[in-house]
């Protein structure tokens, strides 16, 4: 089953963002990296907690056209007190990367 046009954007969305978080993680020093891990894994867990344990690619990518409205606040207080990264979009990316291996219509 071919996922819908929106999803498919999705999709590739996702699949560039190890490779650019990989490039952001190096220029990072020890506090910008904590912050940005901390805010990745408040992401991933806001992410999980909104799909379920049961969700779809269609689904998935939903939320994640949505994370504009949460993602910033939840990066931001997982950041703390240090400042939030500016690539919480891509933070979204790679927890959506993660997540899409889960899905019920992952591609293999």
């Amino acid at each position: 089953m071919n996922p819908n046009p929106k999803t498919e954007v999705a999709i590739q969305a996702w699949g560039e963002a190890p490779g650019t978080a990989r490039r952001v993680r190096a220029g990072l020093d020890v506090r910008g990296l904590g912050a940005f891990e901390r805010a990745y894994a408040a992401i991933y867990s806001e992410l999980v907690r909104k799909v379920g344990q049961s969700y779809s690619l269609d689904q998935l990518a939903d939320v994640w056209r949505e994370a504009d409205r949460w993602a910033p606040d939840v990066a931001l207080d997982a950041a703390s007190p240090t400042l939030p990264p500016r690539s919480t979009p891509l933070l979204v990316d790679l927890a959506c990367a993660r997540l899409q291996r889960s899905a019920r219509d992952a591609r293999t």
